[in-house]
């Protein structure tokens, strides 16, 4: 459904407001629903406009128009997630009451955080006896992940594949093998967007080094890094509202201090040259 350019602005002034305070579409809805009648009025609407401080900057009429879309005087859950899903904003959908789903979250995600960011990928990496976690987690996160451009080492990526059905854009070596070393080289050359890298903390690896490599090279480059699903699930959510590089056009502090003092030692030794 197609709505006014007034109404989609309006909505999206919301979305951007929502997000700044990490506040989900769907828990948008219950912060309005006041009563808890599982159903969101006029007044309450207006109240939450108010709590946003959005009330003289959208248009309230408009907005409510494409909310209620039976016009029947009150927004129903459905109506809000079709609304704001319909003006091509993230939608996070209520986790299934069902405890035996396997889905955590769906996401309607914006066609364009798969362009925001030159390269884009998404570099997913498990030590053994993480892979069943990283697969249950991707499983739980499918509908965002396949909107992804996905590397992975290679036998993260076969199992991910076989069981999930994952589209994998890229697969590089395994991890000692020097996996870790040529996604590193990606995220260098800026191609890389997000990792998750589900570690063993338990086990001793044979290539240490190229792990501890790897998150240098993340932090060095400002790159998104979850190594357990917790920091996995908090990651996809800042992706999902805020596209894949809502944080890759920051540099270091650190970084900026070293490329100054490498350009002052190229100028003092092109001199005496």
């Amino acid at each position: 459904m197609k709505y006014s350019t007034v109404a989609t602005d309006s909505l999206q002034k919301l979305v951007d407001v929502a997000t700044k305070r990490w506040i989900s579409i769907s828990c948008l809805f219950d912060q309005a629903d006041v009563d808890r009648s599982g159903d969101v009025t006029k007044e309450e609407m207006k109240d939450l406009l108010d709590q946003m401080h959005l009330s003289n900057s959208v248009n309230f009429d408009e907005i409510w128009d494409a909310l209620d879309k039976d016009k029947s005087g009150e927004v129903t859950r459905e109506e809000w997630d079709e609304c704001f899903s319909a003006v091509a904003v993230a939608v996070a959908v209520v986790p299934s009451s069902d405890s035996t789903s396997n889905t955590f979250v769906s996401w309607r995600i914006k066609p364009s955080y798969r362009a925001d960011v030159p390269g884009g990928l998404v570099a997913l990496v498990a030590h053994n006896k993480m892979k069943a976690q990283m697969a249950s987690f991707v499983g739980q996160n499918l509908e965002f992940f396949k909107h992804c451009r996905i590397i992975t080492t290679g036998s993260t990526g076969k199992i991910l594949e076989d069981s999930l059905g994952l589209c994998v854009y890229q697969k590089v070596s395994s991890g000692p093998l020097g996996g870790d070393q040529e996604i590193g080289a990606l995220v260098t050359r800026g191609h890389v967007s997000a990792i998750f890298f589900f570690k063993d903390p338990l086990s001793a690896h044979q290539h240490a080094a190229d792990i501890e490599a790897l998150t240098r090279i993340c932090d060095v480059h400002n790159v998104a890094y979850a190594t357990n699903s917790a920091s996995g699930k908090s990651l996809v959510t800042a992706m999902a509202f805020l596209g894949l590089g809502f944080g890759s056009s920051e540099e270091s502090v650190t970084v900026k201090e070293y490329k100054a003092e490498q350009a002052q030692v190229i100028r003092r030794l092109s001199v005496i040259s």
